[in-house]
């Protein structure tokens, strides 16, 4: 029998109402997912109004963890999908649930492979955004991944716990298919010779860095453009997954500019 990877967290960015919260708990017990991450949950935590709409899934809320920031929240994450009902205006790449989902279980596959024996491995995440508005661009941004589902045009927009019953399905299919059939979808093949790739976190730090070196040297010439050219410097770096390594490279390329600098 094969041994599966770790679920991936599901995360929710400043989700507003406990009943949507507790109602998500529900939709990842029934597709087997266990560990629930919150940002900044609108209404507190814990909230009792969650729990009615929990049914099975009362004890994901029992362990869910709550944090300040979805950098704080990616800590332990490599690897992230976002999900969105509208495709943006930004350069990352984008893939609708199903595709996304053997993505995820490929480079879950890939971490436990180069992580044998360790007591820890990077995570996956799905990542979704509140009620109202979803995820803003800045926390897009810091996904690998955008999924728009090709719902109907007049009217995509998802309720919270339907989007991530989606994508809590569609990775228990990819699953369940990579375990008993051939699938669908070609697997991309690892490509980190350095190592695990860095977390969320770790990415975010740098890339915080990153702008403050740009600021003092003012880069930011145009100051109406400053955060989409922000936005894009993340994107690019995202979309090169650095590892571990790598990061620290790019950490001590700044500190040697800074030093020439001075």
């Amino acid at each position: 029998m094969v041994t599966l990877p770790a679920a991936p967290i599901v995360i929710l960015a400043r989700p507003q109402m406990g009943e949507n919260i507790g109602a998500a708990a529900r939709a990842m017990m029934n597709c087997g997912l266990a560990d629930l991450r919150l940002v900044s949950p609108r209404d507190g935590w814990p909230n009792p109004l969650a729990v009615p709409m929990a049914a099975g899934g009362r004890k994901i809320l029992e362990n869910a963890v709550v944090f300040k920031s979805l950098a704080a929240a990616t800590h332990d994450v490599s690897f992230m999908i976002a999900a969105s009902a509208r495709r943006r205006d930004l350069p990352i790449k984008n893939a609708d649930p199903r595709v996304a989902a053997t993505l995820l279980l490929a480079h879950a596959r890939d971490m436990s492979a180069i992580n044998t024996g360790a007591e820890t491995s990077p995570r996956t995440a799905l990542l979704f955004g509140p009620e109202a508005s979803g995820l803003n661009n800045d926390e897009v941004v810091l996904a690998d991944i955008l999924v728009t589902a090709p719902l109907n045009p007049a009217y995509p927009s998802l309720n919270l716990a339907q989007a991530v019953f989606l994508m809590a399905w569609e990775w228990r299919m990819a699953t369940h298919l990579g375990d008993t059939t051939e699938p669908v979808l070609p697997a991309p093949q690892p490509n980190m010779p350095d190592g695990q790739p860095a977390s969320i976190q770790e990415r975010d730090f740098f890339f915080q860095r990153l702008e403050t070196a740009l600021d003092d040297s003012d880069f930011f010439t145009a100051p109406d453009m400053v955060a989409s050219v922000k936005r894009n410097i993340r994107a690019l770096f995202s979309r090169a997954m650095p590892s571990v390594q790598e990061i620290r490279t790019l950490h001590g390329i700044i500190q040697a500019l800074k030093r020439q600098r001075k």
